[in-house]
């Protein structure tokens, strides 16, 4: 089999571990009021709505016990095995419906994940079986809720580029630039792809753009276009790329990248304080009990 198919192979094989049903494409279905879901206001998102279709609707479920053991397999230490497993819980609790046309949790964008995470968690233990704290100021213990996770910031440099009717950043051609740029909030679907790819290289000791790893999450709108010919020759039309552009990439990308920075806001003495996202026990604790021998008498 030729190096390419090879690697085509091992994405699709890679896809397909983290997707273990059938693709349901919800088009004609409704999703409020389907037994044991709740809707989450997509204006509740880090994104607040602004990368969706107008319209789109998402709701969650509780994780069930099969799910939450699936969970406890979680290696913190290995970034591909954590990403699969969020994968997972969102691909099984979370269901997103667009208005005009057919979608799947690979269609969730990457910025909103962890919060929809956190939202099946709170739903999960709506009881308060499972607490989680996070180290304040002076010793204290921070209980934490979802909304009190700030995940996501746009800088005022890029929030005018957004465009309300693509749902993306556009960068107009000018004296810098030789020709309109488009920049896309990634989707799970295609930061899974890439990721899928990077391996797959690497699997087959291939070599691989890495420059362009950093632009590729933002270039790709939809992840059923992407395809192994499609990505590559993204990569090789880069090449051509001008030095205007290559810095606007650079730029743009690097600002979107570090809008993310999840960290817990909190009030206490009556002022607005930040704490890191650093949980007792770690993300496997988001559904998993860590303290509970502390528990048992």
């Amino acid at each position: 089999m030729p190096d390419t198919e090879k690697i085509e192979q091992y994405v699709k094989d890679q896809e397909q571990k983290t997707s273990l049903g059938k693709v349901n494409l919800n088009k004609d279905r409704p999703m409020v009021g389907e037994i044991g879901y709740i809707e989450v206001p997509i204006k509740d998102l880090p994104s607040q709505g602004l990368f969706y279709p107008e319209g789109t609707q998402i709701v969650i479920r509780a994780a069930s016990v099969a799910e939450i053991r699936h969970w406890s397999t979680i290696d913190e230490t290995n970034y591909s095995n954590m990403d699969d497993i969020l994968n997972f819980v969102i691909e099984k609790c979370v269901k997103i419906k667009f208005p005009d046309r057919p979608s799947t949790w690979k269609d969730i964008k990457d910025i909103d994940r962890f919060y929809l995470i956190f939202a099946v968690r709170e739903f999960t233990f709506k009881n308060g079986e499972n607490k989680l704290y996070v180290p304040g100021k002076e010793s204290e213990r921070i209980e934490v809720t979802k909304d009190m996770i700030s995940y996501f910031t746009m800088e005022d440099r890029i929030k005018k580029f957004y465009d309300h009717e693509s749902k993306s950043f556009i960068v107009r051609k000018n004296e810098r630039i030789s020709h309109d740029v488009q920049f896309f909030i990634p989707s799970i679907g295609v930061a899974q792809f890439i990721k899928s790819y990077v391996q797959g290289k690497q699997r087959e000791n291939k070599e691989f753009d890495e420059s362009f790893i950093k632009f590729g999450n933002f270039i790709f709108e939809d992840w059923r276009s992407l395809t192994l010919n499609s990505y590559e020759k993204a990569v090789s039309d880069s090449i051509g790329w001008d030095i205007g552009t290559i810095s606007l990439y650079d730029k743009f990308t690097e600002l979107l990248a570090s809008g993310v920075d999840p960290k817990i806001i909190y009030k206490s003495g009556g002022m607005e304080q930040e704490a890191p996202l650093n949980f007792s026990g770690g993300i496997k604790s988001l559904f998993i009990i860590s303290d509970i021998l502390d528990e048992l008498v």
